[in-house]
């Protein structure tokens, strides 16, 4: 693609479907990738050694925090395995996170066709954006950091998972935690700290519909809440995973400030970890097996004297499970892996599921501009990190409200989410509308995103019988396989559409998109029906899967981990990352994976420092 500026030629794959990947923005994004001073992570090698005290699979949300805090015993060797590249400089603006789904820093994943939803999407499945690169998924998500509600933990506990309450998990959001608004820090000292590693601060710039947005919610009745706090219902101008107009992956966080000092931990990307490497005679995994992406042929090995830490996500985890051995019997006979240990592996998948077909037309605050003032904004951000693309539009606002569905004080089952897009792309191509639009923050339409919190639906992740090892897993996630999540997400729907009744939205000719899309034309629009019709046709997730290596007690026959996220069956193995979690939490699940990694962490020195080995 000779057409591609240097600088984005690290995210743009030949034939990419990305917007940004286009001709038809490649003046504006030419300007874009000029505006960097800074170089991407440029590293000396480092020859990786035949054994380590613990190697850590996969660089994402969690694998960097437990590299970070693993490597502060100035005793232990450290090698982190990532399969993807150094994170990209044109991550760090936080206005072109749409382009970063979609290309070669995503493992590009999709779902299988199933019926009940996504039906109308690219060969009938959804995408599954997973981050390919240092800080995974942390690198190309839209940054909310939302920790979820008290009672999801409290639930996890309840489920027999001791240690992990609320009151025993909140320790280590905090612990984390450089909250950079000194106003939040103040009115909310108990839930929430500064000089922790994972900067947190909301968008510097807040642009003219985003206070539309607000005001209008607050009309209806919803209270300004700071949803990290004591209460999560409301409406809520989001934290974000960035500092100072900059992106804070897990990555920039906890690995740039230590990659360079740390002399015992070893770093290598572009390293694809085909299975796990295991001692039958003692049931104890030993190492890893992993090949470069540029050499597929050539198998390597490296070993660990006392752990293998997972922290591949919820789609990698299990896929490398499976093929180590570890995982449903009858599943793995298939391929002829021996059995080492039958758990309910790649099972439990949930996920934060949505529909794009609730779109606000904008008219006189429609934020397009022509490539004259892009190229200010350009300028201004390369002096200052603010200005437009120091944001993501009206991703600025969430709120969390609860449903009749719902049973308890203060639990919310529906958070809504208020994305940035250009009508043009929702009427010409609705089945790609959350897939591959890129509206920075030049917009003139708002897709309203009513998001599922609580799913009662499961699906699962099976290997792939092309090529195991080297093919996508085949995920299937189960949307609305139970029906009660289809009515959840439709009272959600009719209770977020009284906002086009208010007077914010009136004044500033907020109107809904009211032409019925090409799948559901049947039905009138507006109707229940047709808002079912639009779910299951038009579905798109939050990109928040969780759960298939479920944390829970040895008598749950789902559980695959224990409390102290150790693998049943198996010694030398640990989980660490959002596949663990026994049931998704109320929010975005980034904040919660920090955690995870945070506590796994400590659990680990503990363990191993108070054995003295």
């Amino acid at each position: 693609m000779s057409w591609v500026p240097p600088n984005l030629s690290s995210i743009c794959t030949p034939n990419s479907i990305v917007s940004a990947c286009q001709p038809s923005t490649f003046m504006f994004l030419t300007l874009v990738a000029n505006l960097s001073n800074h170089s991407q992570d440029s590293y000396p090698n480092k020859d990786i050694e035949e054994e380590y005290d613990f190697i850590i699979v996969g660089a994402g949300s969690a694998g960097c925090v437990v590299a970070n805090r693993l490597s502060e015993v100035k005793h232990w060797k450290i090698l982190l395995l990532e399969a993807g590249i150094e994170e990209p400089e044109v991550a760090d603006i936080p206005a072109l996170a749409p382009i970063l789904s979609r290309s070669n820093i995503d493992w590009m994943y999709r779902m299988q066709p199933e019926q009940h939803s996504c039906r109308s999407r690219k060969n009938g499945g959804c995408a599954m954006p997973r981050g390919k690169v240092m800080g995974g998924s942390s690198t190309i998500n839209y940054m909310l950091y939302v920790r979820g509600n008290a009672k999801d933990y409290d639930e996890w506990a309840d489920a027999g998972n001791r240690g992990w309450s609320y009151e025993e998990v909140l320790p280590y959001f905090l612990k984390s935690e450089n909250n950079m608004d000194s106003k939040i820090v103040k009115d909310n000292p108990r839930y929430h700290k500064q000089h922790g590693y994972q900067s947190v601060q909301q968008f510097p710039y807040i642009d003219t519909n985003v206070e539309i947005l607000l005001n209008a919610c607050q009309e209806l009745g919803y209270k300004v809440v700071d949803v990290n706090a004591k209460n999560q219902i409301g409406v809520t101008k989001v934290q974000t995973t960035s500092a100072n107009g900059i992106r804070q992956s897990t990555n920039n966080a906890f690995i740039r400030p230590v990659r360079r000092k740390r002399r015992n931990l070893t770093i290598k990307t572009e390293s694809y970890v085909t299975k796990l490497l295991v001692d039958h005679t003692n049931t104890r995994v030993i190492g890893v097996e992993y090949a470069s992406i540029n050499n597929r042929t050539k198998l390597n090995t490296v070993f660990a004297k006392k752990e293998v830490i997972l922290s591949a996500g919820s789609i990698n985890s299990p896929k490398i499970l499976m093929l180590s051995g570890i995982g449903p019997r009858e599943e793995l006979k298939k391929y002829g892996i021996q059995v080492i240990s039958n758990l309910s592996v790649g099972r439990n998948l949930q996920d934060h599921v949505t529909t794009t077909g609730l779109v606000i037309r904008l008219n006189f605050t429609s934020t397009n501009k022509n490539i004259s003032m892009k190229e200010e904004d350009i300028l201004s951000y390369q002096k200052t990190h603010g200005g437009p693309l120091s944001a993501i539009g009206t991703a600025s606002v969430s709120i969390f409200l609860q449903t009749m569905f719902q049973d308890g004080i203060g639990v919310p089952d529906i958070q809504v989410s208020f994305l940035p897009v250009n009508r043009e792309d929702f009427l010409n191509n609705p089945e790609f509308l959350g897939e591959t639009d890129v509206s920075f923050s030049y917009y003139n339409a708002i897709t309203i995103l009513v998001i599922l919190l609580s799913p009662k639906s499961r699906g699962f992740i099976l290997l792939n019988e092309s090529d195991p090892f080297w093919t996508p897993p085949l995920i299937y996630p189960g949307y609305f396989t139970n029906n009660s999540d289809l009515d959840v997400l439709v009272e959600g729907i009719e209770a977020i559409l009284k906002l086009f009744d208010t007077e914010s939205f009136k004044e500033n000719d907020f109107r809904l998109m009211d032409k019925p899309l090409p799948a559901c034309r049947q039905f009138e629009f507006g109707a229940r029906d047709y808002w079912k019709c639009v779910i299951t046709e038009y579905t798109t997730t939050m990109f928040h899967p969780i759960g298939t290596c479920k944390m829970g007690p040895k008598s749950d026959p789902e559980a695959v981990v224990d409390g102290s996220l150790r693998v049943y069956g198996i010694g030398g193995l640990r989980v660490v990352d959002a596949s663990i979690m026994s049931k998704i939490v109320r929010g975005n699940t980034n904040a919660p994976t920090i955690m995870i990694a945070e506590k796994a962490s400590d659990m680990i020195k503990e363990e191993w420092l108070s054995s003295r080995i």
